[in-house]
């Protein structure tokens, strides 16, 4: 069975038009155990995108906004269902709402609506103070599909605050942990996007001389570091081992940015200290060559935003002209020689 094989099968049980491509890219990871750590995984999830489109399974986004391009090849964030024939059905009949969802009364709810609701009616009616769990422990509880509720933070009965993850699905956000790496004992913890350069600033950061100037190194792995850093709060704890300062060094483009700045609002909330640009970092990574992309991204100027004001303005004006500045422009040697171990670390961050 293909990996397009595996997310066919996928689409096909759900019950909303619009699919999150994570959602489908899960499935295919679960049947072949080998495409997770493979170099070309985003290229077999791309021609399965492809296929489903061919197939008529999905409609792929159109307009920039809905897609990753924080690799090659870009890939889809959401697939649409193509939308079903109008049938001619009966309109479910009003529900006995338990009291904690009375607000349903006053929406008008569809098929597929129902199919969410129903089990947690049942839920609230029979264990209104259910233990809350991690929201895919609930989705195969209530629905017998662990993905059935991926995404629900979306759904609009939930940003209409009709339905509640916590009160009503007694279900939590469990995002896979931000990797950490306890290198020293400093209050301070520098997360960086992208594999290569993780690489290299662990070997320069493991070998510092002075071990009582480093503290943390964490990966972020791109857009999962929105989900991923609330949960460096319980790892502070557990070693306890808190910081008081919160470094971040992306990429210079409009992927890198708005991740910084969802992240850095999802952290503050999680109660972590503000997540900051490696200014240090940034400007070694302005010294070095950048490359071309297609037409500039809308948004620019809120993405630029995260970055102090000086900074802010020179990295507009380089993605307004179509360019882009990777982690991997400035490798291993170069990060050695700009970080002097005579002087002080983490000013030079």
């Amino acid at each position: 069975m293909t990996a397009a094989d595996r997310m066919a099968g996928f689409l096909d049980r759900q019950l909303r038009q619009r699919v999150d491509f994570d959602a489908l890219a899960d499935v295919a990871d679960q049947g072949d155990s080998s495409l997770p750590c493979s170099p070309g995984r985003r290229q077999v999830l791309a021609d399965a995108a492809d296929e489903l489109v061919r197939r008529g399974l999905a409609r792929l986004p159109v307009g920039q906004g809905g897609w990753d391009y924080s690799a090659h090849p870009p890939l889809p964030r959401w697939v649409n269902r193509p939308p079903l024939p109008r049938t001619a059905r009966a309109r479910p009949g009003p529900r006995a709402w338990v009291p904690q969802l009375s607000g349903l009364a006053a929406v008008q709810l569809t098929p597929g609506d129902h199919a969410l609701l129903d089990p947690v009616n049942v839920l609230l009616r029979d264990r209104p103070d259910a233990e809350v769990v991690p929201v895919a422990e609930r989705s195969f509880e209530l629905y017998g599909d662990e993905k059935f509720l991926h995404g629900i933070e979306r759904h609009r009965l939930v940003t209409r605050g009709v339905l509640d993850l916590t009160a009503h699905l007694r279900a939590r956000p469990a995002p896979a942990p931000l990797a950490m790496f306890e290198l020293g004992p400093a209050p301070w913890m520098l997360i960086v996007e992208n594999s290569a350069a993780f690489t290299s600033l662990r070997e320069v950061l493991g070998g510092w001389p002075d071990r009582d100037q480093v503290g943390w190194l964490g990966y972020g792995a791109g857009d999962q570091l929105i989900a991923s850093l609330p949960t460096a709060v319980d790892a502070f704890r557990e070693r306890n081992h808190p910081v008081d300062q919160l470094l971040l060094y992306a990429d210079l483009d409009l992927d890198g940015l708005e991740c910084a700045r969802q992240a850095d609002e999802r952290g503050r909330r999680a109660g972590l200290p503000a997540l900051l640009p490696a200014l240090g970092l940034f400007r070694a990574l302005l010294t070095r060559d950048a490359r071309s992309v297609p037409a500039p991204p809308p948004r620019l100027r809120e993405a630029v935003s995260w970055l102090p004001p000086d900074m802010a303005s020179e990295v507009f004006d380089l993605l307004a002209q179509g360019r882009v500045l990777r982690q991997e422009a400035l490798p291993l040697p170069v990060l050695r020689a700009r970080l002097d171990s005579a002087v002080p670390l983490l000013p030079q961050l």
